[in-house]
């Protein structure tokens, strides 16, 4: 039998934890020839009830426990965006994927260009197994009955996703734009149907087609099919245009970009700065999209979001180490009475604290003093030499949880965060996400209206509108986050201004990389000196620099199981050979 790019183990675990419906396939390694799931082209194509079904099982594919083959250890869509969005990128530290240990070869990219690896793999599995969902869904639907236009709804849903879905392919294993020639550039397998026959690479520009031309068709049917979603989870007509200005961000379609991030955000406020503060435990009137919330999802355990996301999560409480950590230079460059600056432990910390921190005696030369800072090169540890700061965090924990546990009602089973005298607490931690319970989840932002004001603000300014550049950048920052912003900036130094503040409101969601990709900038991480606090917040091993034509323009390698199973799959039409 021939392989194709679904996983029979992957694809039957989506029903016993998502109860969705029974997926069916004949066994390989990778590769199935048989479409995913027993809700098969004749239920789709006959009831309404199993569209329906095939629909539900898509949409919650993107956030459930993966135990099989190289998805081991992942949650969909919530890991790819923190895994390939944050951890390559520039403004986060991840503690959990390079430094608790003694590998730091997440941040160093090494991992990217090698086929075997599995961090060059984990896109390729859950895209293309999604991808081959939503294929079946597409191909079949047209063949129901209308019911009132959900049949529609269902296959506006499928595009939609298959559209996302190829967009995070190309986010990762296509070239910068700047390297691509025009998109003329082969770097994927193009599936449109969940027939599996060998397949060669097609170029980004053919990929990037078809996303146009399946979002397209997916507005169109969502605007006129008079049906809505009843979930955060599944996509709508907004989450479609908003899929399109990312794609159009890639490729430098700037008006099609303003156009679409405009209409997309339309009926979605930008959260206050209350409900920016209050933990993204769940969804608010900002979301555009979000993982569901519902039971299923409260039971993946270690593999939820806030188990090791959250401040308050498992990785840290019981095992120890923070997590994640905003980068001090790009921190600094931000005015202590923006409201985003209370979520970092940093020198600005202490002075947002001061009644707290002069009880412990603590100030801003601490973070750098090196009889009170542990450091082995690859962390920087503010606690476990410093009782001052230690007691400081805990009683501060203490209190922020009080406030945190007030708003959300946090189920039994949640801690304060960085309690223990062992836990590890880095220079910058974060306080911004939190969970419902040490092994619960928060409803992670798969797209919200900041990051699409901030996606029409870039657009605008590049289209040779300066003045809506700055009216966005007001309306988020001042009316929300900071009351004494004020936006004068012009020509260069006002894109930097819109990268800059993209990056802070979006920090840690799953942007970073993508962005700076586009952007075609270099990443530069500073390191920590001792007694400099002009220096960073990285361990001498991240102090790193990637220029944007490095890598072929940051391209991922395609992994070998595509070539063990696609017998058309040529590593030599790839950038560098695939190598």
């Amino acid at each position: 039998m021939k392989k194709n790019i679904i996983t029979k183990g992957i694809a039957a675990l989506m029903v016993s934890t998502m109860l969705t419906p029974a997926l069916t396939s004949c066994s390989s390694d990778y590769l199935d020839k048989e479409p995913i799931t027993s809700t098969s082209s004749a239920d789709i194509s006959g009831t309404i009830e199993g569209a329906r079904a095939a629909k539900t099982g898509l949409c919650q594919g993107m956030y459930r426990q993966f135990t099989e083959h190289k998805l081991n250890g992942t949650n969909g869509e919530a890991w790819m965006m923190i895994y390939y969005g944050e951890v390559f990128g520039n403004s986060m530290l991840s503690n959990l994927y390079c430094g608790h240990g003694t590998s730091d070869t997440y941040a160093n990219w090494s991992q990217l260009r090698q086929e075997t690896y599995w961090g060059a793999q984990q896109m390729w599995y859950y895209a293309y197994n999604l991808i081959n969902w939503a294929n079946l869904i597409i191909e079949n639907i047209d063949n129901l009955d209308s019911y009132d236009g959900e049949r529609d709804f269902i296959k506006a849903v499928a595009l939609t996703m298959r559209a996302h879905l190829y967009t995070r392919l190309v986010q990762c294993y296509a070239p910068n734009w700047e390297n691509a020639n025009n998109g003329d550039v082969k770097c994927l397998i193009i599936r449109k149907n969940s027939t599996t026959e060998d397949l060669p690479f097609s170029t980004m520009k053919e990929a990037i087609d078809l996303i146009y031309a399946d979002l397209d068709e997916a507005i169109n049917l969502f605007d006129n099919c008079g049906w809505k979603r009843d979930f955060i989870w599944e996509p709508d007509a907004s989450v479609a245009r908003g899929i399109y200005a990312r794609i159009a961000m890639i490729t430098h379609d700037y008006q099609k970009a303003q156009q679409m991030a405009a209409e997309a955000r339309k009926g979605y406020p930008i959260m206050s700065a209350d409900e920016y503060t209050s933990g993204f435990v769940t969804a608010n009137d900002e979301y555009m999209w979000a993982t569901m919330y519902e039971a299923p999802a409260q039971s993946i355990y270690y593999y939820a979001t806030g188990a090791y996301n959250a401040c308050n999560g498992r990785y840290q409480s019981s095992w120890g180490y923070a997590v994640n950590s905003i980068d001090y230079m790009l921190y600094k460059k931000f005015p202590i009475t923006d409201i985003r600056k209370r979520l970092y432990i940093t020198p600005e910390f202490l002075e947002l604290n001061k009644e707290l921190a002069d009880k412990y005696g603590l100030k801003a030369e601490d973070f750098w003093d090196a009889s009170k800072i542990y450091t082995n090169g690859m962390r920087i540890q503010i606690n476990s030499q410093n009782t001052a700061m230690r007691d400081f965090i805990i009683e501060y924990g203490k209190q922020e949880y009080a406030r945190q546990d007030k708003i959300n009602g946090f189920l039994s089973g949640t801690i304060a965060p960085y309690q223990g005298k062992s836990t590890e607490v880095l220079f910058g931690t974060q306080y911004k996400f939190w969970g419902n319970q040490v092994y619960g989840m928060n409803q992670w932002p798969f797209m919200r209206a900041s990051e699409m004001a901030y996606t029409e603000a870039e657009a605008a300014y590049r289209n040779g509108d300066e003045a809506t550049a700055r009216k966005i950048l007001i309306e988020i920052n001042k009316d929300k986050r900071d009351p004494n912003y004020d936006c004068t900036s012009s020509g260069e130094a006002l894109l930097q201004e819109i990268k800059d503040y993209r990056t802070f409101e979006l920090w840690g969601e799953g942007f970073n990389w993508f962005d700076m990709k586009r952007w075609h900038d270099p990443i530069v991480r500073v390191g920590w000196e001792a007694g400099n606090m002009e220096s960073g917040n990285r361990g001498v091993s991240f102090t790193q620099r990637f220029d944007p034509d490095d890598f072929y323009g940051w391209v991922i390698t395609v992994p070998t199981v595509e070539f063990n199973y696609n017998k058309l799959a040529n590593r030599a039409d790839l950038p560098g050979g695939n190598r």
